[in-house]
């Protein structure tokens, strides 16, 4: 006799069993015990995160005998709900019976009053694979339900189905299930199942499953088989061909020592046991975001996937190469999809990753956290944010921030910017930036704020410093629109300019000298990107210039309206 299925037998069985779902089951949970259940609810969500199981259980709660703690699981009609003979409560999937007569057939059944509960409930499955006849017929019923009919439809492409059918239903979004809920459920059946499942192996499989608790049961189970009742990393790591943590940061090793024939040798053994590398390159950049997390936070809560001693191997490592890294693996993911050989893009990607150890990225100022005074005397600002980038071209030698050309600003930019600059508007420009840094997720102009340092601010101007390649991306023209742009919607008004670490310094120290002799220049005129568009008199100028152009000048008469 076979055994039941994972997924089957830790089905939830109350609204408190169901996981990662909270909204749902708050709202649907209060609408029973109110006495307040909708005639049609409709369950969107990805494949395995609760649809059929919460539509179960509010057909056994709205005819459930103990209302207060309904489904109570007890009751006549629980028992036979939970049995599948429940004459009152049928279950079509949409996938089979897809046909308009299907429908109607539905349709005249559920004119018939209840044979045993209070109310007829209809769970229709994959709803939006109904054909469009079948589906008009399911919508003359949604607008004119019979009493005590409760329709709810669940399905994973709610865009498939007619607008009128869904604004005819209460939607609900079932959302992925996070991958710590997933880790602590399977965990919690491990020890009601009897087999040993290591912490690191659960949470392994959560993010296989990528958010579906189903998926997880199955992946569970199927591992549960291989590893004969003991569940490690290793298990998953063999079933699912995953390299391993040391494996990932080995490989990783290798290439920042440029050491070819380790990583070559590393890539075959990968091939030679199955490993996929689509999944691998996932990993690698997931454990490089752990690396740069660590570096700015210290704390391993923060951490994914790598333990407090293996993000620390990577704290030597320029936050900016780590960048360039990731940014190297995610162009290789887009090769995948058109790539005859994904072996072949992978040891490119690795060949790219190596070279990257000559070029001017190795220059970036490693990231702490938010950093206190740069010890600059002179009346211009002193105080230093640290912030993170990649890499790209240079500054702009006017005050606007949209020019084309990108050049390294020189002394005298930077002097025009200082004068201008106060320790008043630096410290309001710092708790701006402590504000925009402290909010979750990573953005690249955040990753930018991180890699370098605030060196003053003006009510028109920020001057940030940092390495060669942070500066050089900060003053490119298309990403310095943006910049600013972002900075703007973060309540920093403010034109960015960035120079080297050295320039500054250079600048700082010629501020003094000019500043004892009184030769300070003047201010400059800061232009921001909103002010750039023509005027009307600089429009019409440009109009003539291109009617001359076309007809010649000698052949048009300009003609004043005002003479």
């Amino acid at each position: 006799m076979s055994n039941t299925a994972l997924y089957q037998k830790y089905r939830s069985q109350s609204f408190d069993e169901l996981v990662g779902q909270e909204y749902v089951v708050r709202a649907v949970r209060n609408a029973v015990k109110e006495n307040k259940v909708g005639h049609a609810y409709l369950f969107c969500g990805p494949r395995g995160t609760g649809k059929t199981s919460m539509a179960r259980l509010l057909a056994r709660a709205v005819n459930c005998e103990h209302p207060d703690r309904a489904p109570c699981n007890e009751c006549a009609n629980c028992k036979a709900a939970m049995e599948g003979t429940h004459p009152d409560i049928i279950e079509i999937n949409a996938a089979n019976e897809t046909h308009v007569e299907d429908i109607r057939d539905l349709i005249d059944r559920a004119r018939l009053s209840p044979m045993m509960g209070q109310n007829k409930i209809y769970i229709v499955d994959e709803v939006h694979q109904l054909s469009s006849s079948a589906a008009s017929a399911l919508l003359k019923t949604l607008e004119e339900p019979p009493e005590h009919v409760i329709f709810i439809l669940a399905t994973t492409d709610p865009q498939k189905l007619l607008k009128t059918i869904i604004s005819r239903c209460q939607r609900f979004d079932f959302s992925k299930v996070e991958i710590d809920k997933i880790q602590a459920h399977l965990l919690n059946i491990a020890v009601q199942e009897g087999f040993l499942l290591e912490s690191e192996a659960a949470r392994k499989i959560a993010e296989l499953a990528d958010g579906g608790m189903r998926d997880s049961l199955s992946i569970l189970e199927q591992a549960r088989a291989y590893g004969n009742g003991e569940i490690t990393e290793e298990v998953i790591d063999s079933i699912f061909g995953l390299a391993s943590t040391e494996e990932q940061l080995n490989l990783l090793k290798g290439i920042m020592e440029g050491n070819l024939s380790a990583v070559l040798a590393q890539i075959r053994n990968c091939e030679e046991h199955g490993t996929d590398l689509r999944r691998l390159t996932e990993d690698l950049i997931t454990a490089l975001k752990d690396g740069i997390i660590y570096q700015y936070t210290r704390e391993t809560g923060s951490l994914h996937v790598l333990r407090e001693e293996q993000a620390m191997m990577l704290q030597s490592v320029p936050v900016s190469r780590m960048l360039a890294m990731i940014d190297v693996f995610m162009k290789a993911e887009d090769r995948y999809r058109t790539a005859v050989s994904v072996t072949s893009v992978f040891e490119i990607a690795c060949l790219e990753l190596m070279n990257l150890s000559t070029t001017k990225v190795q220059e970036s100022i490693p990231a702490p956290p938010l950093a206190a005074p740069a010890a600059v005397p002179v009346k211009e600002p002193e105080h230093s944010v640290p912030i993170s980038a990649p890499s790209t071209p240079e500054p702009p030698k006017t005050a606007t921030v949209s020019e084309p050309e990108t050049k390294e600003l020189s002394n005298e930019d930077v002097l025009e910017l200082l004068v201008q600059c106060d320790k008043v508007e630096k410290a309001n420009a710092e708790q701006v930036l402590n504000r925009l840094l402290s909010t979750p997720g990573m953005n690249r102009f955040n990753a930018l704020l991180r890699q370098m340092k605030l060196c003053a601010a003006g009510k028109d101007v920020l001057l940030l410093s940092g390495s060669a390649a942070a500066a050089h991306m900060a003053e490119e023209a298309e990403f310095k629109e943006k910049f600013y742009e972002y900075l703007k919607e973060g309540g920093l008004d403010r034109v960015p300019f960035a120079v080297t670490t050295s320039r500054y310094g250079e600048a700082v120290e010629e501020f003094r000298n000019r500043a004892r002799a009184n030769t300070l220049p003047a201010p400059r005129k800061i232009v921001r990107f909103q002010d750039l568009e023509p005027s009307k008199e600089d429009q019409l100028k440009q109009q003539e210039d291109a009617v001359f152009e076309l007809f010649g000048k000698d052949n048009v008469e300009v003609i004043d309206e005002g003479e």
